[in-house]
């Protein structure tokens, strides 16, 4: 592409965010065909139509996930595929609203490379094809982020406003969202004074009802095949891999490993920058731009470094704020075509790895390491995602004390598959 620009006609803007669509769709359509249960969720998930009867998803239900893939099984898609198709538009979508808001800030060729490395860095081509949530639930993110900030360039109320309506009803979608990007809301609440700032933190607390309510008539029905959660399972299940419960070696080393490596994979060459992107301090209104990147990234890190790191797809909200921290970085640093150049590396990187790399149900040594912990989010581990059983035991690179307690009965993995996602 060439630069293009802030300038650029509308036409020119809707036919490369079109293009980019396109392209993302036909990677994805490519890797639909695969083996399911991707993992345990999904079967709950399918499990579920018909909402809300006979409802077996764990805490806290995602009522609103269900209540969409119930929408497209009622239109005559497949129980898979009902959820599918979300995830599918999901991770099309965030890349496509990635370009758009990017290149208010870099340059138009940069931001539509940015979005294209987003777009297939493995963790979202992954779980683009799944019945996940994690694609719907980040891009609910973006979406947020970007209305703060225009409520913060233009001091004005509605997009915060907006941004915490869509907060409160993304909440049940995935709760999650009050920490990934949580604080960005509450710094534009701070820095908007009283513009709109009372009336955002009355839309949230509705959602947290909302949230309440729907959480309380799901499991709060006869035929429910899970017993109603309690505070007490639900801080457990979170503090069993923290560094709190587990210690420095144990809880804060072991997540630090494994956080270290699921951003190496992910990203790709992208990790060897994203270090100088984080630490550049950036140049006048794009500082702002910065802080919400950082605040959308920061708690996340955290959370996972010190609290609990379990699946891959937890990662994925620390992936959109860091492509573009590295945007502006590069925008700022490089000439036009040499940023253009790393980002297009950036690119080919994560195709060949996500498109090539050999995973195999029967590597041995350090591959059957990296293939069974990470290696498996990748196009040949997608198609083979059936296997990958064979060659992962939990906890079997990295033994904890949470690992050589008694292993859980059938009872207690019916009432909290997320216990079983712990040990990864």
């Amino acid at each position: 592409m060439d630069s293009g620009g802030i300038d650029d006609p509308p036409s020119h803007r809707a036919a490369k965010a079109l293009g980019l669509a396109v392209l993302l769709a036909a990677l994805r359509w490519a890797y639909l065909e695969h083996p399911w249960p991707v993992h345990g969720d999904e079967m709950s998930f399918v499990s579920a139509l018909g909402f809300p009867a006979q409802y077996p998803v764990h805490h806290p239900g995602y009522p609103l996930w269900v209540a969409m893939g119930t929408a497209l099984n009622a239109l005559g898609f497949s129980p898979y595929a009902s959820y599918q198709a979300w995830s599918v538009a999901a991770s099309v979508l965030l890349p496509v609203l990635c370009y758009l808001a990017l290149r208010r800030s870099v340059r138009d060729s940069l931001a539509w490379w940015t979005a294209l490395a987003l777009g297939v860095c493995p963790l979202l081509w992954f779980v683009g094809t799944t019945a996940l949530n994690y694609a719907a639930g980040c891009t609910l993110g973006w979406v947020i982020i970007v209305l703060c900030h225009q409520s913060m360039a233009e001091h004005r109320a509605r997009p915060l406003l907006a941004a915490a309506l869509v907060m409160a009803i993304g909440l049940c979608l995935r709760v999650d969202l009050l920490l990934t990007v949580g604080p960005v809301i509450a710094f534009a609440v701070w820095r908007g004074r009283a513009v709109g700032g009372f009336k955002a933190l009355l839309i949230l607390a509705g959602g947290v009802i909302l949230l309440t309510v729907a959480t309380a008539a799901v499991y709060g029905r006869a035929d429910v095949r899970l017993p109603a959660p309690h505070l007490r399972h639900t801080v457990d299940v979170v503090l069993n891999t923290s560094v709190f419960r587990l210690g420095p070696v144990d809880g804060l080393a072991r997540n630090a490993v494994k956080l270290g490596i699921n951003i190496g994979w992910h990203m790709g060459a992208a990790a060897l920058l994203l270090p100088l992107a984080v630490m550049y301090n950036g140049r006048g209104a794009k500082r702002d731009t910065r802080i919400l990147l950082l605040l959308w990234w920061m708690p996340t890190a955290a959370f996972l470094l010190l609290i609990h790191m379990t699946e891959p797809g937890h990662m994925l909200p620390l992936l959109p704020p860091a492509y573009c921290l590295i945007a502006l970085w590069l925008n700022d640093r490089f000439r036009p075509e040499a940023a253009d150049r790393w980002m297009r590396a950036i690119v080919f990187v994560s195709v060949i790895q996500f498109v090539a790399y050999p995973w195999s149900a029967s590597s041995t040594g350090f591959k059957r390491i990296l293939d069974a912990k990470i290696g498996y989010v990748s196009g040949e581990g997608l198609r083979h995602i059936d296997r990958r059983a064979e060659i992962h035991a939990p906890g079997d690179f990295w033994q904890t004390p949470l690992h050589r307690k008694e292993p859980p009965t059938n009872q207690d993995n019916e009432k909290s598959k997320q216990e079983e996602a712990d040990g990864r």
